[in-house]
């Protein structure tokens, strides 16, 4: 009896563990943090894409310098439920940072360095779908080039309509990168009519106010095979040209059209 107590005692007198917790169902973390990453706080925003980026590599050896556009890719393989909500939520995220470095020019201060690497994160990302409804944001992003304008170049001609919309964009940089994109593209679908467009983009570029344009426009014949049909404009933009550097006395655009022609000239 006096065992039987005992042994009853020393039941009661160690402490129950405690029930392990278990880790949030993959769709509730997935749902906060896509309800982050779609806050209209740029901050807020930035911190729910840190935390989706932990989702997608944990668990995985990234080493020094990660790919996370790969680990992306392995994560909505593995979780093909929620591939949807999380690439829609990259590209609205994407999109509300085009539209944050837009404003910024207006707002100088307001976009910090740390955004900046949040923002290239995001076009990262969004380059690594293979999903069209990502081709407005990353037309969007084109003035970054690099990745932006690789994750367009793979969309090709689908691409061709979001970017010719942004020639009439009043950012310089906008149009100059579209100019470059759109001409990549038709090099892509490589027909006669694609070249003609090309040949008629450029002379529109080389007219264009913005500096930045016209010497997209300067790059662009420099690749064509007929480029000697530009070479009344290339001659004129050589002596008349009005863009300068008064810190160095000199006219850019007018030196790369004289050595452009002197390149012509040798072909």
């Amino acid at each position: 009896m006096r065992i039987t107590a005992w042994l009853c005692f020393s039941a009661l007198a160690v402490p129950m563990a405690a029930p392990a917790q278990k880790p949030a169902p993959i769709e509730a973390r997935v749902s906060r943090i896509l309800v982050r990453m779609a806050s209209p706080n740029v901050a807020a925003r930035h911190a729910g894409l840190d935390d989706l980026i932990e989702l997608i590599s944990a668990g995985q050896d990234l080493g020094f310098d990660p790919e996370y556009a790969d680990a992306l890719t392995a994560f909505l393989a593995r979780h093909p439920a929620q591939a949807d909500r999380i690439k829609l939520g990259l590209i609205k995220l994407l999109q509300a940072d085009d539209d944050a470095v837009r404003d910024v020019k207006a707002a100088p201060g307001t976009y910090s360095e740390d955004d900046s690497e949040h923002y290239a994160q995001a076009i990262d990302l969004v380059a690594s779908l293979n999903d069209e409804r990502a081709i407005p944001a990353l037309v969007g992003a084109l003035p970054t080039g690099g990745m932006a304008t690789d994750g367009v170049l793979k969309y090709a001609g689908k691409a061709l309509g979001p970017v010719l919309a942004r020639l009439h964009d009043p950012d310089p940089l906008m149009r100059s990168a579209a100019v470059s994109t759109a001409i990549a593209v038709w090099k892509q679908m490589n027909d006669a009519p694609s070249h003609a467009r090309i040949r008629e983009m450029i002379r529109t570029s080389l007219a264009d106010p913005a500096f930045t344009v016209r010497s997209s426009a300067l790059w662009a014949i420099d690749g064509l095979d007929d480029a000697a049909e530009f070479v009344p404009a290339l001659q004129a933009m050589a002596e008349h040209d009005p863009f300068t550097l008064p810190s160095e006395s000199r006219y850019p655009l007018r030196d790369e059209a004289k050595q452009l022609l002197a390149k012509i000239a040798s072909r």
